[in-house]
């Protein structure tokens, strides 16, 4: 499960048809073990092969992590389980070259890049040292990977997350690589998942270097195996975007760095126009009472139309109220290969959910809005 880099893939693809606002990697096992510093090898996420199948071994995690859920997308009903063999997996995940196969087998034509099961524990060790060494590790694998075809593979590169200045000088040097088309926030740099003034040096270099930033689901440093013993995440994936934007609002970092635009990933939208009118409602009633709009100029729906991308796999609702959301607003992704994703049938899924949207609306959800948002098939 070694990555060595192909030939570069040629084939330059301008006409999108669909792109995936999300969808994930399966980082070879020697991602971090081959790219850190020898001090550090014995304490980076490195794969193990069992019995039961491959797992990652993670510093902080008092269990292996297996792998299945993550890469089963495809997989009939009675082969949907955790515990897979690497030959049992499609190499997609850590080779460009199957990975477009795997595409074009789904007929999308390109697709911005998530992490996978491993990033958690990249994200809450707590050592800054290695910390910001695996980080950089992984943008830079990153890079080459989506380097094969970046028409087609929009690599979402990391920010650390153990001190501001830090967090800067990667920013500033990952948005520099080829086929990094934007950021994925996973902790607030400054080490903590809630706002601070101090995190204000790294919205600025976001907002110079000009790529978006992406939420995927939410913020936070919990390892993964208390991510798992927590099924919220897993039933409600919106559970934290709400917050998340109000804390930007009333932060003031959207009025203080109005270039700055976030991708809500893997949240789904129907629950959007409800959240901007209730939010809208309480801002009226109570900014007065409670001075909580003396920091901000504007309704909190107009920064949330402005500033906020939704992503989503199947939302019918948030279909249906396409236009309360904004046409322009809205990304469609098949999270492959996760379990949930409808790959290779992803059409089918699609025509059952656009039956009736005109042309040009259904364009832009499924290509357009995340071609324009992560400037696919643009240098």
């Amino acid at each position: 499960m070694t990555l060595t880099a192909p030939t570069k893939d040629n084939r330059s693809r301008t006409d999108y048809k669909l792109i995936s606002a999300d969808s994930h990697l399966t980082e070879p096992g020697d991602l971090w073990t081959a790219r850190v510093d020898k001090q550090y090898r014995d304490r980076v996420p490195r794969m193990v092969h069992l019995d039961e199948g491959a797992a990652w071994v993670m510093e902080g995690v008092p269990q292996p992590i297996a792998f299945g859920f993550t890469v089963c997308a495809g997989n009939r009903p009675a082969d949907m389980r955790d515990w897979m063999r690497i030959d049992e997996m499609r190499s997609g995940g850590w080779n460009p070259a199957k990975r477009l196969e795997e595409l074009d087998l789904d007929r999308v034509d390109a697709e911005v890049l998530f992490p996978n099961r491993p990033w958690q524990a990249v994200v809450a060790n707590k050592d800054a040292a290695l910390h910001l060494a695996m980080m950089r590790a992984y943008n830079d694998w990153l890079s080459e990977y989506c380097s094969y075809a970046p028409d087609r593979l929009g690599g979402m590169a990391g920010i650390p997350n153990r001190g501001v200045a830090e967090a800067v000088a990667e920013i500033e040097r990952a948005a520099a690589l080829p086929g990094i088309v934007g950021f994925n926030l996973s902790c607030y740099p400054h080490g903590d998942a809630v706002l601070s003034a101090e995190d204000d040096p790294a919205w600025a270099a976001l907002e110079a270097v000009g790529k978006p930033i992406a939420i995927h689901v939410s913020l936070g440093d919990a390892m993964p195996f208390q991510l798992q013993a927590n099924k919220l995440p897993g039933t409600v994936h919106f559970y934290d975007a709400p917050g998340r934007m109000l804390e930007l609002i009333f932060g003031g970092v959207l009025d203080r760095f109005p270039g700055l635009r976030f991708a809500m990933t893997e949240v789904d939208c129907g629950w959007v126009p409800y959240f901007v009118d209730q939010a809208n409602d309480n801002y009226l009633r109570h900014e007065k009472a409670t001075l909580v709009g003396k920091e901000v100029a504007r309704l909190p729906g107009d920064y949330i139309r402005e500033f906020f991308w939704f992503s989503f796999i199947t939302d019918m609702y948030g279909i249906e109220n396409r236009h309360r959301i904004g046409v322009d607003r809205m990304l469609w992704s098949n999270d492959y290969p996760h379990i949930v994703s409808d790959w290779p049938y992803s059409w089918k899924s699609i025509n059952a959910q656009f039956a009736g949207v005109p042309a040009d609306e259904r364009q832009a959800i499924l290509a357009g809005n995340a071609q324009s948002l992560y400037r696919f098939g643009k240098a």
